[in-house]
């Protein structure tokens, strides 16, 4: 559409320029307002209209498929998860949820493996971090975000010392080739097929007995076992099913269910991101079940290195990091004598340091030498690592995280997979800490995918920052009035942490 023809109220897809070369901030957005509309028309010459997502006298209906169409072959377990508008109920009141959950958590808990229970410490490939002074991230700047990357990337899990390891007749591979390379897609903001309560509750046992699966591998790759991905594949793809129904409620539950024990915890969240940008990048299941698999497994292989080493929390030696480098190769050694593993997963789990500039390893790929998949599992992998807590530095907002990527754009990340992954994140992703005009702090509960800056979100402290006793939910969408009648917006977003808020008071964890 020529720019000259919009106007306020039509929703906005794509420039007819490269979004980084204007000054929005978000990559889809509705126009609002005249200011927006004027300068929409000084920079384009034309823009991508979405009329489905449009507001007002712009919205269009989506055009009604034909039949042949409309009986496109779909997975039959996905069946039945689209709730017909009718039957949608009202959102269950969020902070009453979270309470029964807590419940439910713990005696779902009961049924985990042994050494797989949060905060045990027991597991025997798991160490918890001691309590030390963790490094100060420097102040969050796109100037400074090389650096900030830098301080993340690659940095060593911690893990108890494994027993001697012996030789083992390794099983054979499955030499299957799936149709898992899917076409590499536009980007795609699909709205929720159900609400995040319900998702919620669904999604609560499958990250339980994920966590509980992830104990047994350990086990298994310590005791020189071919570990059963056939267990582990099949909760994949339930967590790929609740990704399509509605991505936030994974993601909620990641970063609030957290135990001690980090590597369980990253294992999980590089997964989860993983499905959640291949999805969003219109991969098809197959595919998102391959990235999941790998997302899991990529940092198996730490296991094998020195535990001197995965214990060391200051900068790591020139010699060290070379040693550091071979939990790769380990990682491939273990997965692929399993008779599951597949040719794409080892591929992913293979390729997850490379990166675009031929600066990663192990075989300091180029360029298109990396493949689609392994730039996602890789991109991923930064973004989960810098938005947890490390004994070597604390958590990074997912701003500064999103900032520290941006910086690689086109060195070590590829243009459009930088674009394409911070149009997924979103502004405000689950989890965030925001300070509302009000003065009052809560946390996103829920995207909005056409209106970016308006979330859902749980309001956790008064304006003289107090915690609420039962912290009400607000849809930002709806313009909600504060006292004074002017609508809730957000004035910025928080760093983890800020103003004492922990999961553990609120939330799951």
């Amino acid at each position: 559409m020529a720019a000259q023809d919009l106007r306020i109220g039509m929703f906005v897809t794509e420039l007819d320029r490269p979004w980084l070369e204007s000054p929005f901030l978000l990559q889809g957005f509705i126009i609002e307002d005249r200011e927006t509309l004027e300068q929409l028309r000084e920079l384009c010459r034309f823009v991508h209209v979405d009329r489905t997502r449009s507001a007002g006298d712009a919205w269009r209906p989506e055009p009604v498929a034909p039949p042949a169409a409309v009986r496109r072959r779909e997975s039959v377990s996905q069946a039945g998860l689209v709730t017909a508008p009718a039957a949608r109920r009202r959102p269950l009141d969020f902070f009453a949820l979270l309470k029964s959950l807590r419940s439910a958590a713990g005696e779902v808990g009961e049924n985990m493996p042994a050494g797989a229970e949060a905060g045990s410490g027991s597991a025997p490939w798991i160490h918890v971090y001691p309590d030390s002074e963790s490094r100060k991230l420097p102040a969050g700047g796109v100037s400074e975000s090389g650096e900030v990357a830098a301080a993340y990337a690659s940095r060593p899990l911690i893990y108890q010392d494994e027993p001697g390891r012996t030789s083992a007749a390794g099983a054979s591979r499955d030499e299957r080739q799936d149709e898992e390379g899917a076409a590499f897609g536009n980007m795609r903001q699909a709205e929720p097929r159900v609400p995040v309560e319900e998702e919620i509750v669904t999604a609560l046992p499958m990250l339980v007995k994920a966590q509980g699966l992830l104990a047994e591998v350990a086990r298994d790759v310590q005791n020189n076992l071919n570990p059963d991905l056939d267990r582990l594949r099949s909760v994949v793809s339930e967590m790929v099913l609740s990704v399509i129904r509605n991505p936030d409620a994974l993601l909620w539950l990641l970063r609030l269910k957290q135990t001690d024990q980090y590597s369980y915890d990253h294992s999980l969240d590089v997964a989860a991101h993983v499905m959640i940008f291949g999805r969003a990048l219109g991969l098809g299941e197959d595919a998102v079940t391959a990235l999941g698999m790998a997302g899991i497994l990529q940092d198996v292989g730490k296991l094998r290195l020195p535990v001197r080493l995965l214990h060391k929390t200051g900068a790591l030696s020139p010699r060290e990091y070379e040693i550091f480098k071979t939990h790769v190769d380990f990682s491939l050694h273990i997965v692929s004598r399993c008779p599951q593993a597949t040719p794409l997963m080892l591929e992913i789990i293979g390729r997850h340091h490379e990166r675009c500039d031929g600066s990663g390893y192990p075989a300091r790929l180029k360029g298109e030498e990396l493949g689609v998949m392994a730039e996602i599992a890789g991109i991923c992998d930064v973004y989960c690592a810098m938005t947890r807590a490390r004994p070597y530095g604390s958590a990074a907002s997912a701003q500064v995280a999103l900032d520290a990527i941006r910086a690689q754009r086109g060195t070590r990340f590829s243009n459009s997979m930088v674009d394409q992954f911070v149009q997924c994140i979103g502004l405000y992703p689950v989890g965030t800490l925001v300070e509302l005009n009000t003065g009052e702090v809560g946390v996103v509960i829920a995207q909005n995918r056409i209106r970016r800056l308006k979330p859902r979100v749980m309001i956790l402290l008064g304006p003289d920052k107090k915690p609420n006793a039962y912290p009400p939910s607000l849809d930002l969408l709806y313009d909600p009035a504060t006292a004074t009648g002017e609508p809730y917006a957000i004035s910025r977003a928080l760093p983890p942490g800020s103003h004492g808020v922990e999961p553990s008071e609120f939330y799951l964890a």
